[in-house]
């Protein structure tokens, strides 16, 4: 008898296949001696039917002989088997059904519900049933029992397995990355891959013992000093070279910024012109860049390497950690590096290589540079993307490119499984209109007098939804039970929850919020030690859990979601207004002024009162709270503004700066943290600010009539004066034409694709005519060419005029009769 062999290794890339009409997962990774292989499993796909007891026979002879033909396939029943499954709350029998291939299960599950069954999990993608099941997660360490096995169709060993287990949760530390990045020849700024080359291709490595590779590749000859530079005959040889250099190098990742939706498609695009074949996959397959229209965004697969789009994790996911307003890779590797993309004019590109070959070494520079920043970017964000895929479980290539809601019900369907529970369907397209329909009241506001203030103190609940959906056992499976009527929600006496047995959606989120207690205790420990390295992995975790714990209130009212629950998030949303109102009203009996009070924070004067009286009101506060619910001490603030609505006396919600003991400022709701405002305007504003709160008042008032003059005078530049606003929908769909959509449609006159999510930048112009008629693209407005009117009225005046009426000047003062309204009579 011969002896299965065991093999241990980190899974990191995932496909399925058909051998034989059977159905396998492949799952490649790399051994602990950082041999690659390739894993492949057999797996059978289902899904569940509920069929009733006086149809079953009827219904199971049926399906013994049900095939639905499939292009050249049959899909058709493989067997099934009764279950019993606990679908919102309650436990029934269903039957698991199993089909011969993946596709299968949508067809199979049509025709039976043709027939009048509820069919469940049909929905459900193949591989990340397969880890479900197995309870195995990529980019960790799994053990394999089976044995190698002869295979021509790939370039690395193959292993049979015949199990597989979970042998450590312990991630992969030692990652093989190549950052690629390609510059194009574009004269009119159209990107067009049917008409113009690829110029340069740059590539910028790291191998596991930190050794450092980087290439740039170009097909016209110039002087140049650069060694990492080859130079080929033609843009055929550059696809060929490109191809030839992932791979001798064999990359465990492949990383690029915006990959998914250019470099690559742009990549595959010209070889498929010049018939390339770009036959990266570890089995020889060819680069699949999905389908890219104005609906679907594109999704880069390379089978056995693993892609990583750096800008689609930093959109979907890391970009709310982030303090820029901007997504794109000068403004993020700002933030997160201190370093910039080299400064050149990226426009000229065109005519460089047509006239001015002397020049080209600096774009050299420039696409080499992107593709270091990547690498870097790639490299600080792994620990963020892993924690994500370790928590939900799912493969990391899925994970980086998901939203939050997602995300959300990708950690639920993993604890669904452990939990035997059934997943709901998703709504259809007439459910979801009529969930889009509907709405409900949000968090209370205690509105601040506009003022400053000295000795602000801020209070905040911690993770105020969840706790309160973890503590009242909110979840569509306890909604309105039959045994706990008389605790009614606040305000929502029409609902409650049970209070006896703790029931599956806050079960699975009240394990996340524990999880992160210990993190953060295990952090506190971890620094203590200076283990700097167990503390970027751990924060990243925390961060992960925090961010998924955060959006399940999101995700109950979302109208797309499995587990949707309107009552649930009305009630969460109730229950958090009678805390906060609860809590102001203590604080008032305590003796504490408050001056603002906003869903979960709470800010009080400390007036002739010392800290440890408001230490004690906390902790009075916090003795009541029931569940995982915590009132936390966030800080002393010396001095702080409140300042009024646009058009009214009354305070303004979320709009406030404070300045703490150490100097630093606060800033939530102004202009300085907005997108769509320039960043003169930002700057202008939070210097301002800065100064208010220093108490320095005639200082501020004099910076700003500097700034405004300037402005006047034509000194300022452009760079300062760009906005950026997000396309929020499909250009078709907007019935009113703003200037960023304007200016959005010139780019897709241009061959550029746009798409929900893209941020557009523009300067308003000098000119005649309507606003979004002048609405210019950066690069199109010289110094001084700008409207100043526009920017003194749109940006600067609404940046301060709220800031200044706290000081006391009076409406007559800051608004006259001249031809300049508002504070520009003032200046």
């Amino acid at each position: 008898m011969k002896i299965k062999m065991k093999v241990r290794f980190y899974p990191l890339d995932f496909e399925y296949k058909l051998r034989g009409g059977k159905p396998f997962v492949h799952l490649y990774g790399k051994l602990e001696n950082n041999t690659k292989i390739c894993l492949i499993q057999e797996y059978q796909p289902y899904f569940y039917a509920k069929i009733y007891s006086q149809d079953e026979e009827l219904v199971l002879t049926k399906l013994k002989n049900l095939t639905v033909e499939d292009k050249h396939k049959q899909a058709k029943v493989v067997s099934w088997e009764k279950v019993d499954k606990e679908l919102l709350g309650k436990t029934e029998q269903f039957h698991k059904i199993f089909v011969n291939y993946p596709r299968a299960v949508p067809l199979i599950s049509k025709e039976l519900q043709n027939w009048g069954l509820e069919c469940y999990e049909k929905d459900i993608v193949f591989v990340h049933q397969y880890f479900r099941d197995n309870k195995i997660t990529p980019m960790t360490l799994i053990e394999a029992e089976g044995d190698f096995i002869n295979e021509k169709l790939f370039r690395i060993p193959v292993f049979l397995a015949e199990s597989v287990t979970q042998e450590s949760r312990e991630e992969i530390k030692k990652l093989k990355i190549l950052a690629v990045d390609i510059e194009t020849y574009n004269p009119d700024k159209i990107i067009n891959p049917d008409k113009n080359p690829i110029l340069m291709v740059a590539f910028y490595g790291q191998d596991e013992d930190a050794k450092e590779y980087k290439k740039v590749i170009t097909w016209k000859n110039f002087n140049h000093d650069l060694d990492y530079l080859e130079v080929v005959d033609n843009e055929i040889e550059l696809l060929s070279k490109f191809r030839e250099i992932v791979l001798d190098y064999k990359p465990d990742i492949i990383t690029g910024y915006f990959s998914d939706n250019f470099d690559f498609p742009y990549l595959k695009a010209r070889a498929d012109k010049f018939k390339v074949k770009l036959n990266l996959g570890l089995d020889y397959s060819i680069i699949d860049t999905g389908k890219i229209s104005n609906l679907r965004e594109g999704k880069t697969k390379i089978n056995g390497i693993l892609h990583l789009d750096v800008f689609k994790f930093v959109r979907n996911i890391f970009g709310k950690n982030l303090k820029t307003d901007s997504y794109s890779l000068n403004a993020v590797s700002d933030e997160l590096l201190g370093h910039q993309k080299h400064d050149v004019n990226i426009a000229k590109l065109a005519d460089a290589w047509d006239n001015h070959p002397d020049k080209l070494k600096e774009y050299c520079e420039y696409n080499l540079q992107d593709t270091y920043l990547t690498l870097k970017l790639c490299q600080k964000l792994i620990f963020d993307m892993v924690a994500f895929t370790k928590i939900v479980g799912l493969p990391l290539f899925d994970v980086t490119r998901m939203s939050f809601s997602k995300l959300v019900e990708s950690y639920i369907l993993k604890r669904a499984v452990d939990a035997n529970v059934l997943a709901p369907n998703r709504p259809g397209r007439a459910e979801i209109d009529q969930r889009m329909e509907e709405s409900f009241q949000g968090a209370f506001v205690y509105e601040p007098t506009p003022g400053i203030y000295e000795n602000v103190l801020l209070f905040d609940f911690r993770s105020l939804y969840p706790t309160i959906i973890s503590a009242h056992n909110i979840g569509p499976e306890s909604l309105c039970c039959k045994c706990c009527s008389e605790f009614k929600v606040p305000e929502r006496e029409q609902y409650w929850f049970c209070t006896k047995k703790k029931t599956f959606l806050p079960s699975v989120l009240e394990r996340i919020i524990l999880r992160r207690v210990s993190l953060k205790r295990l952090i506190k420990e971890t620094k203590e030690k200076n283990e700097t390295d167990n503390v970027a992995i751990l924060e990243a975790r925390s961060y992960a859990l925090k961010t998924l714990a955060n959006s399940f209130y999101g995700y109950m009212g979302f109208f797309g979601a499995r587990w949707y629950c309107l009552e649930c998030a009305k009630s969460t949303t109730a229950y958090a207004r009678n805390y906060i109102k609860d809590t102001i009203k203590k604080a008032e009996d305590k003796g504490f002024q408050v001056i603002y009070g906003d869903t979960d924070s709470l800010f009080i004067l400390l007036g002739d009162k010392v800290l440890d009286e408001a230490m004690e009101f906390m902790n009075e506060i916090n003795f009541d709270l029931p569940g995982h619910m915590e009132l936390e001490y966030e800080g002393r603030y010396p001095r702080g503004i409140f300042v009024a609505a646009k058009g009214s006396d009354k305070g303004a919600k979320k709009k406030y700066a404070l300045i703490d003991e150490q100097n630093n400022i606060k800033i939530t709701g102004f202009e300085t943290v907005r997108r769509n405002w320039s960043l003169l305007a930002k700057e202008l504003q939070e210097k301002v600010l800065r100064l208010v709160l220093e108490d320095k008042v005639d200082e501020a008032v004099n910076y700003a009539k500097e700034v405004v003059q300037d402005l006047k005078n034509g000194e300022i530049d452009p760079s300062k004066l760009i906005i950026k606003t997000q396309i929020t929908k499909e250009l078709a769909s907007y019935s009113s034409i703003g200037p960023h959509v304007a200016v959005a449609m010139k780019l897709l006159e241009k061959g550029i694709n746009v798409t929900p999510g893209m941020v557009v930048e523009y300067i308003i112009a000098k000119g005649s005519g309507l606003v979004r008629d002048r609405a210019k693209l950066p690069e199109e407005v010289k110094p001084g060419d700008y409207d100043h009117d526009y920017y003194l009225n749109n940006q600067l005046i609404p940046a301060l005029s709220s800031i200044f009426l706290v000081l006391g000047y009076s409406e007559d003062e800051l608004f006259s009769d001249s031809s300049q309204s508002g504070l520009g009579d003032f200046f």
